[in-house]
């Protein structure tokens, strides 16, 4: 009995030396958080992995007075929080939080000195994100923009900074967090910001694993340098070299497509970066309305809908919600047999670089459904500058050498309507 008793004391009612004083410590933040006026509202956005969600909290915030990174910025961009619960979760460098100081404007924040598990308190330093980082994505040609902070670096102290005389080593660096897509900045890249003006970066630090992570990265470090505005650069979205990476989409099939309940086929697109086709990347499709046409992942559209019916399907580059190509389905009555040429990838002109090939497959179609009748290919003009041979489902083109002469190709078959495409034959670049 007397045994069972000592047990429930230690389980119930006795606490290690840590439990004390975590207690104690815990009762003087209860008792400041109740006599202040420091207490805001803020924002913690889910962590570890980052994700776009945010869970509200009450903060004791105040100002951080042992910066040396910020003399040429306002140093209320640096702000100290506290939790009032001690046991918060640990949070990560690179985490994002969201204040409202002024009760009118809600603004981006971002950690860049998380909390250590050794302190009695739950606190960290952020710093305001001033500016939007925007690039394009060279593999998919979307617009990625990440909130960040941008400002400098100082490699000596303050108070040497302000002698005469003196000549600190400053440098201009950005924050942001660690993600899928900042991983993916280099040196060299180029960034705009506002106002036109351009920067290059000369440093990338993102190979610190973060506290708790798993050995992941979670914040980057940017040190960048002036740089001047290109004609590449697109001065109203603020991306630069905005111009090298343009991506287009093409569906392969004639628009509208006008067919009857129960029909189905396989939908195929062409991408191109820069008028090359591109073959590595996937396409997204997507109907405007189920009921009348369905289509998969694969591309095979299904028509299930009436009469009359009619709706949309839209092909989009992965990742690249901007670039898209559509095609109208209306449903008929009776089924429309529609006999023509296919040549695939179904496109009007194409650029090719030296020693580039392209490989047109070819055919004629009844209702999508290939029937025994040759197609011909013929070229607009003859020389050494490019080779076209025949294949066992088309033709191949390759390009030997530069020409500033256009070059056609017709595809023909008896009774039905050419198709043409205009072959660009590049240089090397």
């Amino acid at each position: 009995m007397a045994m069972k008793f000592y047990q429930n004391f230690l389980d119930s009612i006795a606490c290690t030396p840590k439990q004390h004083y975590d207690s104690l410590n815990q009762a003087t933040i209860n008792k400041f958080w109740d006599d202040t006026d420091r207490i805001y509202t803020i924002k913690e956005q889910t962590a570890f992995p980052f994700l776009n969600e945010f869970t509200e909290y009450e903060a004791w915030l105040g100002s951080v007075s042992d910066n040396n990174i910020n003399m040429n910025k306002s140093v209320s961009d640096f702000v100290q929080v506290w939790f009032k619960d001690n046991n918060h979760k640990i949070n990560y460098k690179g985490q994002f939080y969201k204040l409202n100081l002024d009760n009118e404007h809600e603004e981006t924040y971002i950690c860049y000195d998380k909390m250590n598990p050794l302190s009695q308190t739950a606190n960290f330093k952020i710093v305001r994100c001033n500016q939007l980082l925007t690039w394009i994505d060279s593999q998919t040609g979307d617009i990625r923009t990440m909130p960040c902070y941008i400002g400098y670096d100082l490699s000596s102290t303050n108070n040497q900074y302000g002698k005469d005389g003196a000549i600190p080593n400053a440098r201009l660096i950005i924050y942001t967090q660690a993600n899928e897509y900042t991983k993916s900045i280099v040196e060299n890249q180029r960034f705009m910001f506002e106002h036109s003006k351009c920067f290059k970066v000369e440093q990338v630090e993102q190979y610190e694993w973060e506290q708790f992570s798993n050995n992941e990265i979670t914040f980057i470090k940017l040190y960048i340098a002036y740089s001047p505005l290109l004609a590449t650069d697109n001065k109203e979205l603020n991306v630069c070299d905005y111009y090298l990476y343009d991506y287009n989409i093409e569906i392969n099939e004639t628009n509208p497509i006008k067919q009857v309940n129960g029909f189905s086929k396989k939908l195929t697109t062409t991408i191109y970066k820069n008028d090359v086709i591109v073959k590595d990347l996937k396409t997204i499709w997507k109907t405007s309305d189920e009921n009348v046409v369905t289509i998969n992942e694969d591309g095979i559209m299904t028509i299930v809908g009436s009469v009359g019916d009619t709706a949309e399907i839209r092909a989009y580059i992965e990742g690249n919600d901007d670039k898209f190509a559509s095609i109208t389905v209306n449903v008929i009555e009776e089924e429309k047999h529609e006999v023509l040429i296919r040549v695939i990838p179904e496109l009007e002109k194409l650029k090719l670089l030296e020693e580039q090939s392209q490989e047109f497959v070819c055919g004629v179609y009844d209702n999508g459904v290939k029937i025994d009748k040759t197609v011909t290919c013929s070229p607009s003009w003859t020389g050494m500058n490019y080779t076209l041979e025949q294949t066992s489902n088309g033709y191949k083109i390759t390009n030997n050498n530069k020409s500033t002469k256009p070059l056609y190709l017709t595809f023909s078959a008896d009774g039905l309507t050419d198709v043409i495409v205009k072959i660009t034959l590049g240089g090397m670049i």
